[in-house]
């Protein structure tokens, strides 16, 4: 544990001047660089890393679309968003065919379909950045899986009694995904107080409490998936970067998520607008 909190406390201080500083190109460069860590822990976990011409181009793709989003042409940015997420998943699937048992069709989609999830989940983290008022609103991409995260662990040791998908993760429990879920809400909504104090930003705190609970949930469910990708291929951490909490991956699961998700429903769901 003691481990785990200095790494914490360490990861948080050296990620603040990227930050301060995110609307500049320093956000980008965060994103991009844990992105494509993230790709490679995961062409490690599946067994694809040692085979360059497939495990090099999504990791291409995470490093680059962080940069895209910002710097390209917003209007059209899904315009390019899904040709470039389908040009992966074919290529990769192509280099399946002219490799033999080398790099396998199962290797193929989900060498490209983890590519694709990665990347645009780090991206997203951009996205959400570059709103109005996003400099607000991109922090709960990180605020909501983390306090998610942290409560549902606390509640789960004080009252779990009901496993939640022990097959997956023999140590999660029914109370405390509620418990994370409830917290999460409570410390979005007080996050929304206190940026309505310090700001002009005007709260809407119902809108905070409904966008809380489903990236909560959402967050739950992207832990979940590395959890079963890990115990598919029967390893402990994807990574060593962060001493105690293991990989990018392993600390970022939840954000690659939910990222996306909450960057949907905050710009294209009119009601949900976070901030005015």
């Amino acid at each position: 544990m003691r481990t785990r909190v200095i790494t914490a406390i360490v990861m948080v201080a050296v990620m603040i001047p990227f930050f301060v500083f995110s609307d500049t190109l320093a956000l980008p460069i965060l994103m991009a660089l844990l992105g494509a860590v993230g790709v490679f822990e995961m062409q490690g976990c599946i067994g694809t890393k040692g085979h360059l011409i497939a495990s090099v181009p999504p990791m291409l793709l995470a490093a680059g679309l962080p940069f895209l989003v910002r710097y390209g042409n917003v209007e059209t940015v899904f315009d390019y968003l899904f040709p470039m997420a389908f040009a992966l998943i074919a290529f990769e699937l192509i280099v399946a065919v002219f490799s033999g048992k080398t790099f396998g069709v199962e290797s193929a989609a989900l060498s490209g379909a983890t590519g694709v999830y990665i990347a645009f989940g780090f991206a997203s983290v951009v996205m959400l950045r570059d709103l109005p008022y996003g400099q607000y609103v991109y922090f709960l991409a990180f605020i909501i899986p983390w306090v998610t995260d942290t409560f549902a662990y606390f509640s789960g040791r004080l009252f779990g009694k009901h496993k939640l998908i022990p097959e997956v993760s023999p140590k999660k429990t029914v109370e405390g995904s509620v418990g994370g879920t409830l917290f999460a809400v409570i410390l979005t909504v007080l996050y929304g107080f206190v940026v309505g104090r310090i700001s002009s930003a005007k709260p809407d705190y119902l809108a905070l409490a409904i966008v809380a609970t489903v990236v909560s949930l959402l967050s739950q469910c992207g832990d979940l998936v590395m959890s079963l990708v890990k115990r598919r291929f029967g390893i402990k951490d994807y990574g060593k970067l962060f001493p105690g909490h293991g990989g990018v991956l392993d600390r970022f699961d939840s954000i690659v998520c939910t990222a996306p998700f909450l960057y949907f429903l905050a710009a294209l769901v009119p009601i949900l607008h976070l901030f005015s």
